[in-house]
Formats: C-alpha cells, structure tokens, sequence
C-alpha cells in the first residue's frame, strides 16, 4: 500500500511539541517535569495499524480519533505493537506484522512511525504492547506453532477448551526458538528509527513505556517458574535496549497469577519491572450472573474495590505506581448497538476512577476507544477489511468500546480527567 508523504503537513491543528524529558518513577509515583504524573487513557489496540487501512481512510480516522480524545482529556493511548500469523484464522488482526517468523511488514510497521508522530504531535502518551497471551493476535500461540508444537487450541473452533489451551500456552515461556523469534521482534522494534520524524524509538518521548505482552499468566503451575524467568530476561533485555522508556508486564493482576499475590508482588519488585497493572472483568470474571441488573449491585462493587485496594496495597510495599490499564462493562442488556444505553456501565465507570482516586491508583485506561460497527458487518464479528474497532477479532463489536456518540460516557471520562487527575 502506499503511504501519503504528505502527513507531516496533514492535521494542522496541531503543531509538533517537544517534550522536555521522559516519564520516571519516583518514590512509587510516576513523574513528568519532576513533578507527579497522572493519566486517564484508553486502550487503543489498533491505533498503529490505522494509517496502514487506505481502504477506510484510516490515516483521516487516525487524525480524527486522536483529536477527540485529546479534547476529552485522554492522553494515555494502550496500543497493540504485535500481530503474527496469517489469516487462517477468522478472529485474528489482519493484515499482522510478523505473517512468518522474522518476516515483518514494513507498511504496518511504517504505520507505526505515522502513528507515534501523530501521538507526539498532541502531547499524549503510548504504552506499546509487544506480545499476547491470547490469539486474537496470533501471540504465544503463533509463535509454538511456528515451533513445530502441534495441536494449537484456538477459542471458536471444535478443539477448544480451557484447559488444553492453557497447557498449550504455558509451553511458551520454556520454548527456545520462539524467545529467539520474540527477541528479535523486540530489538527490531525498539531500536528503530522512526520513517517520519527521523527519531529513534529510544529517544522518542511519546512513547510511555514498553510492555512484555497483553496479560501474560503462567497458565499451569508447572510453568511458574518459567514465567519468572522470562519475565526478569526479557525486561532485562529491554532494559539493555533502552534506559529512557519504563517497562510493565501487562498482567491483569491475581487474576493473571493464579490468585497467588506473593508472584504478583515478586515479579513486580523486579528493578527492570518499574510499575504494575490490574485490569477489571467483572463479567468475565463472574463477579455477577451476566445480567444487566446485577453488573453495578454492591456485591460487584465491593468485589472491584476489593481487587484495587489489595494491588494498592502491594505496591505501596514495593513502592511502584499501579495502573488499572483495563476495565470495562457491557452495555445495558448486553446489546452491541450504539443506540442501546450506558446507565450501568458509567456507573462503574465512575466507581473505578472514585475507588482508584482513594487508593493512590496513577491511570486508568478503560476499554476502549472506539466501537465501530460498520454496514457490512456480519454475524456481529469483525473481518478481514472491515475497519478496525476497540473491540478484537474474537469479540462482538460494541461489546465493550466506546462510540464515538456515547456522550455521557465521554462527559464522565473528560470531567474525571480535568477535576481529579490534575489536567
């Protein structure tokens, strides 16, 4: 696909800004010009491969979504910096950065620089993610099969169970040749040099911070000790790259770690680990039933106050920043369409950031910006050229993203953003 060479004089309201220095931790607090550093944000999965997507005029959408946010006071972008496989598999991103091992799409990746420069322009702030648990994305998962580990259970198939896939997954942290793979994928991208601006990914202060993968768990007990392992090199070896940006894990806190909070708290004591994340799935989870009634009843509450005080109370000990980089409610009765409404859901909304406030919590990202749901849509589930939404793959669009027109939601959102995080 050819890229427009023109971007750099493209979004005029906006002059590129320069910032002074990088995003630090200290004394358990993030900070920005020497002085403590909050952030409301959004998780923004497919924000690079915008600009990449001519066919529904994603660099305009680009421009046009980060505007947005920017007015609403969101200036924290979680986005996905991965992708692998082919497109074999129905719920997978496509078209990926890496269809083969060490192959990687130099378009997309250009897309990347497009996406980062627009960042920058706007005095926001992105954490990249650079692998995935799960195989919306290809992730672990693509990386065994390249390995030769046969029989990969992936979630809507006839194969699928729970168990299998996570004895499956487990397998990673211990495979040779996928670290060899996933190393490479993390130096190509760390130390590269940015097509538009001419800046290296290691100078570039748009960049918050790199993450190890999107909820990385153990899976089995018999592969603990493994994902310590991995955990300390691989954060290590960024480190090695790159001592301007921070690095976190991604995972979604005890729920990540097999209920097990002394792991949760050891791997995030690691110097080369320098904040930690919990992520809110009340549904999932089965915090509640699944009906619409009972997603905001006090028994849901009191279960999503409880998981933060008790990480609040774990990095105080090991004096690291915590952030809720993942948090989200369907919409009422559980319907996808942007018409249906949002009473329970921004009463969550608000209890998360009140519960966060009272716990020293330093950003949240809800999930996500934005639920597109195009005309050609079929059977609720995103496709191969469809534009892309804050929903993935192997999710219902407008599960849980944000439309655009939701405007009680981003009411909610702007005024927490200027009244309590000090914007």
């Amino acid at each position: 696909m050819k890229l427009v060479f023109s971007i750099l004089f493209l979004c005029l309201s906006f002059t590129t800004w320069t910032q002074n220095n990088f995003i630090d931790v200290k004394d358990g607090e993030f900070t920005h010009h020497n002085r403590p550093y909050t952030f409301i944000g959004s998780n923004y999965w497919y924000g690079g491969f915008l600009s990449f997507d001519s066919l529904n005029n994603g660099y305009q959408r680009l421009c046009q979504e980060l505007d947005f946010l920017n007015s609403h006071g969101v200036t924290n972008l979680r986005v996905l910096f991965s992708g692998e496989g082919d497109s074999s598999y129905p719920y997978r991103v496509y078209p990926s950065v890496q269809e083969k091992p060490m192959q990687y799409n130099m378009a997309l990746l250009k897309s990347f620089d497009i996406f980062l420069h627009e960042v920058s322009k706007r005095n926001m702030k992105a954490v990249l993610v650079l692998n995935n648990n799960w195989e919306w994305s290809g992730g672990f998962g693509q990386y065994l099969e390249w390995a030769g580990y046969s029989n990969p259970i992936l979630l809507k198939t006839p194969l699928w169970d729970w168990d299998k896939y996570s004895s499956y997954i487990s397998q990673f942290y211990d495979c040779d040749s996928c670290q060899i793979w996933y190393r490479n994928w993390i130096k190509k991208i760390v130390t590269r040099k940015n097509t538009i601006n001419n800046k290296r990914y290691i100078e570039d202060e748009a960049i918050m911070s790199w993450q190890l993968a999107n909820e990385p768990r153990p899976m089995k007990k018999s592969a603990i000790d493994d994902y310590k392992r991995w955990i300390l090199e691989t954060s290590s070896y960024i480190k090695s790259l790159d001592s301007n940006h921070l690095v976190s894990v991604g995972v979604e806190g005890i729920i990540g770690t097999a209920m097990d909070t002394s792991l949760f708290k050891e791997i995030h004591s690691l110097p080369s680990i320098d904040y930690a994340t919990i992520h809110l799935w009340p549904k999932t989870w089965r915090w509640y039933n699944g009906e619409t009634l009972h997603s905001t009843t006090d028994t849901t509450l009191e279960k999503t106050k409880n998981y933060i005080q008790l990480h609040s109370q774990i990095c105080k000990k090991i004096k690291k920043p915590l952030v809720i980089e993942e948090f989200g409610l369907h919409r009422d009765a559980n319907l996808f369409s942007e018409f249906s409404s949002t009473i329970n859901r921004n009463k969550y909304y608000q209890y998360v950031f009140d519960i966060g406030q009272l716990n020293s919590v330093s950003g949240y990202n809800f999930w996500g910006a934005f639920a597109l749901r195009d005309k050609r849509l079929s059977q609720n589930f995103w496709s191969t050229g469809l534009p892309y939404g804050a929903d993935p793959p192997q999710e219902e669009q407008g599960l849980y993203g944000v439309f655009i027109s939701d405007t009680s939601t981003w009411k909610l959102i702007k005024n927490f953003s200027s009244e309590k995080a000090g914007f």
